[in-house]
């Protein structure tokens, strides 16, 4: 679950996918973005899992991240939430490795 800050100031908890192969730092439905109240930024290209440029509305969100507020990129999927390599990186991700496995990510400390 992702705590992500709407444009009213109150906190949403959204279940997320982890994706270790988007560089990025999240994407979400165009449903829980119009929820969210969040506000375009226009149309980013990116690398899609096929390895084609695809253009994908994006979004500045905000999420509390190990307790402290961070600004990130959103960009607006078709279907999944994903969270990405850009909000994982320098943190330790322990999972079970089964369906409805557990996933956690601690922050590392430096």
């Amino acid at each position: 679950m992702v705590s992500i800050q709407g444009s009213d100031g109150a906190f949403h908890q959204c279940r997320v996918i982890l994706d270790t192969g988007f560089t990025g730092a999240l994407t979400l439905p165009e449903t829980v973005i119009r929820e969210l109240g969040l506000i375009s930024e226009g149309r980013r290209s990116v690398i899609t899992a096929r390895g084609e440029s695809e253009g994908f509305e994006f979004f500045t969100g905000w999420v509390s991240w190990h307790g402290i507020l961070t600004e990130v990129g959103v960009f607006q999927s078709i279907d999944q939430p994903l969270l990405g390599m850009e909000l994982l990186e320098g943190c330790h991700v322990a999972l079970d490795a089964r369906d409805g496995g557990e996933v956690v990510i601690d922050e590392r400390a430096l």
